[in-house]
Order: C-alpha cells, then sequence, then structure tokens
C-alpha cells in the first residue's frame, strides 16, 4: 500500500459521512417540527444547513488523518488488541476535536459563546460524543473492509494468473511432447517409402515442409479455429494419402456454423495418426475414415471414425497421441468435456467422440 490517498476509498468515506449527516439532519427537521425546546427559536436554515456547512469543513481534513493512521496499523500488521486500543484512543481524540472545531466556528459564524472548559461544554462534549464515537468506528471499519477486499481480489487474480501460467507450461510441454512424436513417425513412413517410391517419398518430404511450417506458425495458440485446424489437418493427411495410395481414403464434414469455433491446436492429428497407425491389418487393408465436426447445442462435437482394426477387448494400451489428447483436454477444460474411445458396435471399425465448450474465435487469419 502506498501512502497516497486512495481516492477511491475517500470518495466512499465522505459518502458515509453524507448519509451520516442526512439521518442527523432528518432526527433535527423532526425535532423542530415537534416543538422541541432546544430547535423552537432555531431558524430553519441553521436546522438544515447548519452542522453540514460545519462538518463539510472540519471532516474531511480527519478523515484523511484516519486513513493515514488506519493504512499505517495496517501496513505495520499491528495486533488485534494494539489497533483495537489505539482505535479507542483516537475515537476519543476524534470525538473531542470535532466538538472543539464546532465550538470554534460557532464562536465566529454565529456568535455563540467560546466556552471550552465549562460546565456546558462538558456537557455538550458528552451529548455528542456517541455519535462522533460511533462514526469514527464507521470509518474505520469501512476502510478495514475496503483494504481486506483489495487483498482478497488481488489474491483471487494472482491466483486466477498462476493458474493459467501453470496452465500454459502444462499445455506447452504437452505439445513439445506431441511435436517430435509426430515428427518421428512421419519420418518413418517417409524412410520406408523411400526404397518402394523414391517419386514418392521426395513429394512427401515436400509436403512435410508445408505441415511444419504451419505447426511452426502455431506452436505457441492453445486454441485455433477450426478451419485453421482443417486446413493444417488437410497438408497431414496429404502426406499420408501419399503414402497409403488408394488403399486410404479420408471424408470430413465440418458444419459451416462451426468453421469459426475455437478448437485446441493440434487436435485432431493424433486421433487420425492413431487411426491409420492402428486401424491397419492383414484383414483391414484398405482404411475409410470420416471426421465430422458439428454444433450441439452449446458444445462442439468432434467424431472420428475408421472402419479398421478394432480395440483389442483386453490389454489395449491407447497409445501416446490418445493419452496426450486427454490429458490436454482435461488441462484447458478440466471436466467440461467428454472424451471417448471404443469400437463401434457392429464391431467394424473404432469411433472416437468429443464434446468441448462451443466458443467462436473473433479473429484467426491464416
Amino acid at each position: 500500500m502506498k501512502n497516497r490517498i486512495d481516492k477511491k476509498l475517500f470518495g466512499i468515506l465522505l459518502g458515509y459521512m453524507a448519509a451520516y449527516h442526512v439521518i442527523y439532519i432528518s432526527r433535527r427537521v423532526i425535532l423542530k417540527f415537534m416543538d422541541e425546546s432546544r430547535f423552537v427559536d432555531m431558524d430553519w436554515s441553521v436546522v438544515v444547513f447548519g452542522p453540514v456547512l460545519c462538518n463539510f469543513l472540519i471532516i474531511p481534513p480527519l478523515i484523511i488523518s484516519i486513513l493515514f493512521v488506519t493504512k499505517m496499523m495496517i501496513r505495520k500488521n499491528l495486533s488485534w488488541y494494539s489497533s483495537l486500543g489505539l482505535h479507542f484512543v483516537f475515537s476519543i481524540l476524534y470525538a473531542f476535536l470535532v466538538i472543539l472545531l464546532n465550538t470554534i466556528y460557532n464562536y465566529f459564524v454565529y456568535g455563540d459563546p467560546l466556552e471550552l472548559f465549562s460546565r456546558a461544554a462538558f456537557v455538550n462534549t458528552l451529548y455528542g460524543s456517541t455519535l462522533n464515537f460511533l462514526a469514527y468506528a464507521g470509518f474505520v471499519s469501512i476502510i478495514y473492509s475496503y483494504y481486506y477486499f483489495q487483498r482478497i481480489s488481488k489474491a483471487e487474480i494472482q491466483k486466477t494468473q498462476l493458474a493459467k501460467q501453470l496452465q500454459n507450461v502444462k499445455m506447452q510441454a504437452l505439445k513439445s511432447q506431441l511435436n517430435p512424436h509426430f515428427l518421428f513417425n512421419t519420418l518413418n513412413s517417409i524412410s520406408s517409402l523411400i526404397e518402394e517410391d523414391g517419386y514418392k517419398a521426395q513429394h512427401m518430404i515436400g509436403n512435410l515442409g508445408d505441415l511444419l511450417r504451419e505447426v511452426l506458425l502455431v506452436k505457441d495458440e492453445d486454441m485455433l479455429s477450426v478451419r485453421r485446424e482443417i486446413i493444417i489437418l488437410n497438408k497431414y493427411i496429404e502426406i499420408m494419402q501419399t503414402r497409403f495410395s488408394d488403399h486410404l481414403s479420408v471424408e470430413t464434414n465440418i458444419d459451416k456454423a462451426v468453421e469459426e469455433a475455437l478448437i485446441p491446436s493440434m487436435l485432431l492429428q493424433p486421433i487420425m495418426e492413431n487411426s491409420f497407425e492402428h486401424g491397419y491389418s492383414y484383414v483391414s487393408t484398405d482404411l475409410r475414415v470420416a471426421l465430422s465436426i458439428s454444433k450441439m447445442d452449446n458444445w462442439l462435437k468432434i467424431q472420428i471414425q475408421n472402419n479398421g482394426t478394432p480395440i483389442p477387448v483386453k490389454g489395449h494400451n491407447s497409445g501416446f497421441g490418445i493419452r496426450n489428447v486427454q490429458e490436454r483436454l482435461e488441462t484447458l477444460f478440466v471436466d467440461n468435456f467428454s472424451f471417448s474411445f471404443s469400437n463401434l458396435k457392429n464391431g467394424e471399425g473404432v469411433i472416437t467422440e468429443m464434446k468441448i465448450p462451443l466458443m467462436i474465435a473473433q479473429n484467426d487469419a491464416v
């Protein structure tokens, strides 16, 4: 906390003082209407404006003093009984100063007798001490409450920032695991193709260069539009179609309404790769993969289906790519998503289904 005056807090304290005076003046007006002896001969302007003009001259400087003293106590982190004792002493001093300054004001403005140490002055001090004590207690309560909620607010902001930083670190770690894994598998595919068909291998290397360029452009982005993600995915699919030729067909069905919806970057590629890697077998030599992305209420629904080899019932390991996808979804959405990876009911293929919150991208330039 700095030593300067917090203008917002000072404004709140002045507002409290104004509300206090509304009640105080209302009481004086009621007593005037009831012909209470003390107010019978008092002019209405004095009844209404007398205490206001005086107190709005003398109390704001006292408020600033209370503000500085209370901030100092908070900064020094005094124990509650030390703070309570000091505030009790200062409340008495505050009440005395208000009465003293009121008496001096009335002497100069209304010509009232300046009796600072008379019996009447003592009675007047006692009469006003309760209200002044409550006013002081109100000022101090507001100050403590203000800084308490300010600390809580700052703590929540810091907590949110730390959580976001931790999320970013974890996402970067997961993506750094994914990229070498993807690159190794693609290079392995190219290597196996070189002896079989040098032209196709050369074509795959060109496609891989294009793909890596796209991946590098989005390496620091956690979320992309569906449109951008599909552009990147298509470059990977071109590489795989070059490798498997007529034995691979991929169909994509993207709802136009979700083209600008946000999706975790490089989310689809590991699942596609898993379909290619585990879908082929001696039995399944022609692989068909279907990708669909659509809107379902407030969710983005993603479905990838293939007619390849089913998942073994026992001893199945979902593989690095699928685990990476699940961990990234958990990091980004905690438990606000769904993910399933299972065999088709007819036993002729595998289906992966995901649902994530539907969020629309504002700007996502290609």
